[in-house]
């Protein structure tokens, strides 16, 4: 039975060729059986609604004949009402004018005995024979009795048509409360029926709808299998930029993991170069540019089981916080590096005295030099070799005409055996802004600019600064 089953409603395809193209629509069992149960509901409701319909329609018809088999009883019964009223009417008129002509007797009668009366009285007087009058007297009295029974029997029937009358009057109210009771049902079934009808109405409509959505079903499964196998081929082109993007992005993040070693190593390796022009300084990089507290030892966090598909991602985030902190490092460094003096105080000329232990040009006595002597064209610009802030500006005793400028790091540059002044007090200057004239000025032996570093009151080689000053480029 179930392979029976199965087989009816087995899966079944529809194959439609239009424009040289091929397409098909697959109807499954569900859409089979749902398409079934849809037919047969309907047909069900119809026929229940038919059945509903022909047994309303047959009470009705057989209480539309008992209304009019009571209103033919009743218009006979009025017939006969009628009749018995004429009778009636008749037998009253009867007995008026028996009653009438019975008196008129009576008073013919009664003068009659008043005449013989009178008359006996005067036969008395006179004497003469009273018999006829006594057998007068003896008729009368017979149709008296007659008359009487008449009246009797007459009164006897006027109460029997009195009394039928009465009974007629109580089944005329009778018939009149079930005629009430017949139209007030009447109409109760008139409103049912139009129920019905109403009912049979909707039924007719719903049966139009769902055969509408039937067949817009159907149109719309034929579209949805259209849609689908349009949707298959675009799943497809999908799938195949999927996969293309993904062999994209994968070659990106190479490619961005590869950026990110190089940009790593560059920075990396533009550190190591600013600590060295730094330690070259005689500066110590790690003051000047502290590493973030525990930056390395803060280590912490909840566990999480590890995951080959971690692997990449961790790489990744690996390498970006790497550069990261290199940059972070760089930075600073390069701040540092900035607000140095590692330039030059002049731009041409050549340095005619090192820093340290020299023979004095004055009395050729050895003599700590505690500065570099550059020379070159008399009257030439001078140039502040990092930015900062002028503390001094004046003679010097031996140094001739000088100016001292504070920058950052505690590092104060001179500038001496000045020419001329282009700068004065509390002014900021910038890297290589002019601030003088090379001039020979103070203990001097020709035009130069004897140029020192000093670092909270202690002296520093300036050539080891302009050493260092040749790494950042």
């Amino acid at each position: 039975m179930l392979q029976h089953l199965a087989y009816a409603f087995r899966r079944r395809e529809i194959i439609l060729r239009s424009d040289g193209k091929v397409r098909y629509f697959a109807i499954s069992p569900w859409m089979s059986i749902s398409g079934l149960s849809v037919a047969v509901l309907s047909l069900i409701w119809m026929a229940y609604s038919s059945f509903d319909y022909i047994k309303l329609s047959s009470q009705i018809a057989s209480k539309n004949q008992a209304i009019w088999s009571a209103q033919n009883s009743y218009r006979q019964l009025l017939d006969q009402v009628a009749e018995y009223s004429r009778s009636i009417d008749g037998i009253t008129k009867e007995l008026n004018e028996t009653q009438t002509q019975l008196l008129g007797h009576f008073y013919k009668e009664n003068n009659s005995v008043k005449v013989a009366n009178d008359d006996k009285a005067t036969q008395q007087t006179k004497g003469p024979p009273i018999r006829k009058w006594e057998q007068d007297k003896i008729i009368l009295g017979k149709q008296f009795e007659v008359i009487g029974q008449e009246l009797r029997r007459m009164t006897g029937k006027n109460n029997a048509l009195e009394s039928h009358i009465g009974n007629l009057r109580g089944n005329l109210e009778t018939i009149e409360a079930e005629k009430a009771e017949m139209v007030a049902e009447r109409a109760a079934m008139g409103d049912q029926l139009w129920n019905l009808n109403n009912r049979l109405e909707s039924a007719r409509i719903k049966e139009e709808e769902l055969g509408k959505n039937i067949r817009l079903q159907g149109v719309n499964l034929r579209n949805l299998m259209v849609e689908k196998g349009q949707l298959e081929g675009i799943n497809n082109d999908l799938r195949s930029q999927v996969a293309r993007l993904e062999a994209s992005l994968e070659e990106e993040q190479l490619q961005h993991k590869t950026q990110l070693r190089i940009i790593s190593k560059r920075a990396l390796k533009n550190i190591h170069r600013l600590e060295k022009v730094l330690n070259r300084t005689g500066l110590d990089a790690e003051k000047l540019a502290p590493l973030p507290k525990n930056m390395i030892m803060g280590i912490g966090g909840p566990f999480i089981p590890y995951h080959p598909d971690m692997r990449d991602m961790n790489e990744r985030e690996i390498l970006e916080s790497g550069l990261d902190v290199n940059l972070d490092r760089f930075e600073k460094l390069r701040d540092v590096v900035i607000k140095l003096p590692l330039a030059s105080p002049i731009k041409r000329g050549y340095v005619s005295s090192h820093y340290g232990r020299r023979k004095d040009p004055f009395n050729g006595r050895w003599a700590m030099h505690r500065g570099v002597d550059f020379v070159a064209k008399y009257k030439s610009n001078v140039y502040a070799t990092a930015p900062g802030k002028v503390i001094a500006v004046g003679r010097q005793g031996k140094y001739g005409r000088t100016i001292d400028i504070r920058h950052e790091f505690g590092l104060v540059t001179r500038y001496a055996h000045l020419h001329r002044y282009r700068v004065k007090v509390g002014q900021k200057v910038a890297l290589g802004q002019v601030i003088g004239l090379l001039g020979n000025s103070g203990r001097s032996t020709g035009p130069h600019v004897h140029y020192e570093i000093r670092r909270h009151k202690k002296s520093m080689n300036p050539r080891k600064f302009l050493r260092a000053a040749r790494n950042v480029q």
